[in-house]
């Protein structure tokens, strides 16, 4: 009996100590977290600043086109986004392409909207990667009016339920 109140008394310490010591970042931010702010220069679709779009719901996309699955969510969230025709809607997209001419010919084969598509060379150096501690660069997000997020990695189908329309 003894032996085994050692064993669990050894097992709830390492517990406290992994669970105070994480070494593993945390990968992406959370539902319920205010997004951070961030500032986009594109010479094609001109300057971008996240704040402007405050009063509106916002769906931030990252994606690349060498990944297959976020490049075509990519495509059908814009698909989804133009059926809603919601006028309190803004779509913004960050590419991590690993060149520009890479990014500017998916987004014209992908019959993109350039005004809406940002790429970000700096790749996973970049601040806005950091700030949304991004795994690989893909995913997306969706923000309420006040810059809340309100939804992470969700489908095109579930757009329309959570903004509810």
């Amino acid at each position: 009996m003894k032996k085994v109140k050692s064993i669990f008394a050894l097992f709830v310490l390492f517990l406290m100590f992994s669970a105070s010591n994480n070494r593993f970042p945390k990968t992406g931010l959370f539902v319920g977290e205010k997004a951070p702010n961030f500032q986009m220069t594109d010479s094609t679709a001109g300057t971008f600043d996240l704040r402007d779009l405050k009063g509106k719901y916002v769906v931030l996309n990252f994606w690349a086109s060498y990944d297959a699955s976020s490049r075509i969510s990519n495509i059908r969230m814009r698909q989804e986004i133009e059926k809603l025709n919601h006028q309190n809607l803004s779509f913004v997209s960050v590419s991590y392409d690993p060149s520009r001419v890479i990014f500017e010919e998916t987004v014209k084969l992908d019959e993109l909207d350039r005004n809406t598509q940002f790429y970000d060379k700096e790749g996973e150096s970049s601040d806005v990667y950091k700030a949304f501690r991004l795994k690989k660069g893909f995913g997306n997000y969706l923000l309420d009016q006040n810059g809340v997020i309100i939804a992470k990695n969700f489908s095109p189908e579930k757009l329309t339920e959570l903004i509810g329309q």
